[in-house]
């Protein structure tokens, strides 16, 4: 239904632009899924698949137009309250103030500014932003697009992804990699927007979210005015993520993708986030983390994959050991290699249980049990290292299969068929469980780990780095080797 919606649509547009033709009529210029926004601006989505909008104008004069039909719905779109809700599966029913406006309207409308040189702001869920708002009926629901100017947007972004109080260097990297990532992503839209509101894209929390950044984000974005991020003459995808524990990592040990520009990197400049005070524990726990959980913990969050992920389900009987593999991947072969992430990054995580093992791997571990990042440790209170006959170290997590061999070579179960036992170690006499009871996962890192780390940059630029440097450190190529630049965004490269 909703691909027939569309299409119909699709043939309604197109009559009314061919009918434009014939009478020699420009058409109108049309923001939605169809058509491009203007050359410096981007379409960020509000809202999708609600069942109604209600927006205001808080400042500045706008117009309500229909924009298949070019009727002008409301010359002062200003004075009052609005209400779209759909009518059908491709049109619109709009009232003013809980009056409805009569007619049947099609399927988009837009609230436009009538002086885009002034300062224009709308309101939606208790949310001003700047720009104009498109208003869609996709298959009887309503989608709300912002379509900003892209500086104008970044205002809002850099502050709110950066963190309050960074230096303007910090500002200004951020300003040119959340830039050159909107571009990216309105080179490579959805069906009908370019970016979403969320961390799924960029945290955008339109003109109230500008106002919090203060002057020091506005400066840095207008100091790196259109700057972008090219390698080989192409816009980058400009990765970024909160902390990268001490080292990023390559694109392809996290996703299932090679980037010539997204290499580990070490980054001891990530631990200043430990020296800033905000509320709390935050932000030193995007540095280094702990998380433990006991064995009903760790099956509650198993139910709790297992309902939300029914094709993923983890189905292994009594769980008896996780274990981890921290193997590089090659980017060309897409196999993996006998050698460690450079980072120390687990790429694939075993959940062994006494009917099967499930496995996941590189970023997806993370979601499993809610991790901040792939760079950790996990620690059983069970776990026992023994001597072996090479004067090695072995590392054993569940001891129910090992057995004893007294001195007359009779082997036993340790401490037989209880579920403890006793370990002569240098502390002492221990007590241990021969399957864990609690782990404890110690990490580092918040996010991917791909990219710009935020508070490596903000560590880089209080000891005095410029934005260039964060960038070209990130990225890992040389800004003077041909091959990355930091240049002027252009249509052509």
């Amino acid at each position: 239904m909703r691909i027939l919606t569309r299409v119909i649509a699709l043939f309604v547009y197109s009559f009314f632009f061919l009918c434009c033709a014939l009478l020699g009529v420009s058409p109108p210029e049309i923001y939605g899924a169809q058509f491009n926004c203007p050359q410096n601006s981007v379409r960020v989505l509000l809202a999708a698949g609600v069942s109604s909008a209600d927006f205001s104008v808080s400042e500045g004069n706008y117009e309500l137009v229909d924009y298949v039909t070019q009727r002008v719905i409301s010359t002062n779109a200003s004075a009052g309250s609005w209400i779209v809700a759909p009518k059908g599966s491709s049109n619109i029913q709009v009232s003013f103030n809980g009056t409805p406006v009569q007619g049947a309207l099609s399927s988009l409308v837009v609230l436009r500014q009538k002086d885009a040189a002034r300062l224009n702001v709308f309101r939606y869920k208790n949310r001003r932003y700047r720009g104009d708002l498109l208003v869609e009926n996709i298959g009887g629901k309503m989608y709300l697009i912002n379509v900003i100017d892209i500086e104008q947007y970044l205002y809002s972004v850099v502050g709110a992804e950066m963190g309050m109080g960074a230096l303007e260097e910090a500002y200004k990297a951020q300003a040119v990699v959340s830039r050159t990532y909107a571009y990216y992503k309105k080179g490579n839209p959805y069906l009908n927007y370019d970016l979403e509101a969320t961390q799924m894209s960029q945290v955008y929390g339109g003109y109230d979210a500008e106002l919090q950044g203060g002057e020091a984000v506005k400066r840095a974005v207008d100091a790196t005015c259109g700057l972008v991020i090219y390698y080989d003459g192409a816009l980058i995808q400009a990765f970024f993520h909160s902390n990268s524990g001490g080292w990023t990592e390559s694109a392809v040990n996290v996703w299932s993708y090679d980037l010539p520009y997204i290499r580990p990197v070490q980054t001891p400049e990530d631990s200043y986030a430990t020296q800033v005070a905000q509320y709390g524990d935050w932000p030193g726990v995007t540095y280094q983390w702990e998380k433990t959980f006991s064995r009903q913990e760790l099956l509650d969050a198993i139910k709790k994959w297992n309902a939300e992920n029914p094709t993923e389900r983890i189905s292994v009987g009594q769980v008896v050991e996780l274990a981890v593999s921290r193997q590089a991947v090659d980017p060309v072969t897409r196999e993996y290699l006998p050698v460690q992430t450079q980072s120390g990054r687990v790429t694939r995580l075993d959940i062994i249980g006494t009917s099967g093992t499930k496995s996941f791997f590189k970023d997806n571990i993370r979601s499993v049990l809610g991790l901040r990042s792939t760079l950790f440790n996990i620690v059983f209170d069970s776990t026992v290292q023994v001597w072996n006959a090479f004067a090695t170290l072995d590392v054993f997590n569940r001891t129910s299969d090992l057995v004893s061999i007294n001195a007359d070579g009779y082997t036993a179960k340790l401490n037989g068929n209880n579920d403890r036992y006793y370990v002569v170690s240098a502390d002492g006499v221990k007590t241990l469980p021969k399957v864990f009871s609690t782990m404890t996962i110690t990490g580092k890192g918040y996010g991917h780990g791909l990219g710009m780390s935020q508070w490596g940059a903000r560590g880089m630029a209080a000891r005095g780095v410029d934005y260039r440097k964060i960038i070209e450190h990130f990225y890992n190529q040389g800004l003077n080797d041909g091959r990355l630049e930091v240049k002027p965004y252009s249509q052509s490269g």
